[in-house]
């Protein structure tokens, strides 16, 4: 008798859903730009608008907004929205790379951490970052779709796709292990990216309890851990693995 999970050369139920979960993560994890749609209540019509995209711990989106921005106006009306995050590159048809829609109200982030986080991932924002009309929003995800590619629009919902569990020593910790994993040297950050060693200056940008982002220039690399872990000694041993 055959026990494997593969049936007739398909994957299993339950084999589509992980693949789902981890694709939409990763989308969440490494996207730096997405499209965001807010209501304008003005001229009463969806708008659609691109916009700068890092992940708070547990894989929320946040945002740098200026107050002059059409849509935190609109958000200002209207909290709800809508965010459309898709693969980078890649060869052949986009429409067949995994994309993720979450959708749910923004609004300012309370988190003192938040702005450093952000920059973090997109540095280049920084040249703006410390004017007076600029804050860190935050979305709280209420709706998921994901779309694999054709033939993989998994369901999905907020539990599947964002990190529960108590972050606090990690973000305590966050320097410290931001330091720890960039003194790791360039051969192992290299191989931790899955670059080869030399050609290009990898760094950590960002830690969370499912992994490490690395960043090299506009390239990214995302190190997911088989399981969360919120303790920074064992989060740091699992760099050595």
């Amino acid at each position: 008798m055959n026990d494997s999970p593969i049936r007739d050369g398909r994957p299993t139920p339950e084999e589509t859903k992980a693949l789902a979960v981890a694709d939409a993560k990763r989308l969440l994890r490494v996207s730096r730009t997405g499209a965001l749609a807010t209501f304008d209540g003005e001229s009463r019509m969806p708008l659609a608008t691109l916009i700068g995209v890092a992940s708070d711990w547990d894989g929320s989106p946040l945002f740098l907004m200026s107050e002059l921005s059409r849509h935190t106006r609109n958000l200002g009306g209207d909290s709800r929205a809508s965010l459309l995050l898709t693969s980078q590159g890649g060869r052949g048809d986009p429409l067949n790379h995994p994309r993720l829609t979450i959708g749910g109200p923004v609004v300012v982030s309370t988190d003192p951490g938040a702005k450093a986080r952000y920059l973090r991932r997109n540095p280049k924002a920084k040249l703006y970052a410390s004017f007076g009309d600029f804050s860190v929003r935050r979305m709280r995800i209420e709706s998921v779709h994901f779309n694999g590619g054709f033939g993989r629009a998994d369901a999905l919902g907020p539990k599947d796709i964002l990190v529960e569990g108590d972050a606090s020593a990690l973000i305590a910790a966050e320097d410290e292990l931001l330091a720890y994993a960039n003194a790791l040297g360039g051969e192992r950050l290299s191989a931790l990216a899955g670059a080869p060693s030399g050609r290009r200056a990898w760094r950590a940008v960002g830690i969370d309890a499912e992994g490490l982002e690395l960043a090299s220039g506009a390239s990214i690399a995302r190190i997911t851990f088989s399981t969360p872990e919120f303790e920074p000694d064992a989060w740091r041993r699992r760099l050595r693995h």
